[in-house]
């Protein structure tokens, strides 16, 4: 056992914040949520980005070098790893607005039908491509994050569906190459963003759920999803937008505790 006084090490993937435009909230609630607990953490980022598939061999491996990632659950997931089971995104990660190069490409679609007259683009390793490929529509994928913006700019494929929490941003770093935000339609999954720990590691996810358990009771936990995300909410205009809904495949709706008054 560790003694209060001594450090305990948490190593998380490291992303660049153009990888993970949400990176600065998740790391704040990351760290405020541990530093409830009674034992020091040290967060200590890998030392070369990472892919979500080798996150989670480097989360299952006996010696792997990562302890904690944050990533949209699937039931897969929650069997190899510890699931965090708090929405830290709460459930918005299932909303997806549309990266398009033409503004008016997307806004004759009303129903999923007229969607899958379209190709899109994702991270070969997201979960969304099994979501998007179940729903019998069209997906081309990339090994890495970056190119995609250039792969949709070339024309490889027709939108990128991102999250509404993620989009803005992104626009705002690849404007210049001639993208835009979809403004006729939102795509909508049952899902959720959780925090993840390695099964080598059950004393950090104890810490992690209470931490976080605090921080939503006494109301620490919505300030920072406010400060960090309330204007990209409102910036989606989710009611001005056809949606189309999706189903999960990958996850028992049922197991997201999304009616929680918290969330």
């Amino acid at each position: 056992m560790l003694s209060a006084q001594e450090a305990q090490f948490v190593r998380y993937p490291r992303q660049s914040m153009d990888a993970d435009p949400n990176g600065k909230y998740i790391m704040r609630l990351l760290s405020d949520a541990l530093a409830l607990d009674n034992q020091h953490y040290e967060l200590i980022p890998s030392k070369d980005p990472m892919q979500q598939a080798r996150a989670i061999y480097e989360m299952t491996s006996g010696m792997g070098s990562i302890d904690v990632m944050w990533t949209v659950t699937t039931d897969e997931r929650e069997k190899q790893l510890i699931p965090i089971r708090i929405p830290i995104d709460k459930g918005l990660f299932g909303w997806r607005l549309a990266l398009v190069v033409n503004p008016k490409l997307l806004h004759q679609v009303k129903s999923l039908d007229d969607l899958r007259k379209f190709s899109a683009g994702q991270g070969f390793d997201w979960p969304d491509v099994g979501i998007l490929r179940q729903n019998d529509l069209t997906v081309m994928t990339a090994t890495a994050y970056e190119p995609l913006f250039f792969m949709l700019r070339a024309g490889r494929f027709d939108y990128f569906p991102r999250s509404m929490l993620e989009i803005q941003k992104e626009l705002d770093t690849y404007r210049s190459i001639g993208l835009h935000i979809d403004d006729a339609i939102a795509l909508h999954y049952p899902t959720a963003l959780y925090f993840f720990v390695s099964p080598r590691k059950p004393d950090v996810a104890k810490a992690l759920q209470q931490g976080l358990e605090k921080m939503l009771k006494n109301g620490q936990f919505e300030k920072l999803f406010q400060q960090y995300l309330g204007s990209t909410i409102q910036r989606a205009r989710i009611r001005n937008r056809t949606v189309i809904e999706l189903n999960n495949p990958l996850l028992k709706a049922e197991s997201l505790p999304l009616d929680r008054n918290e969330l």
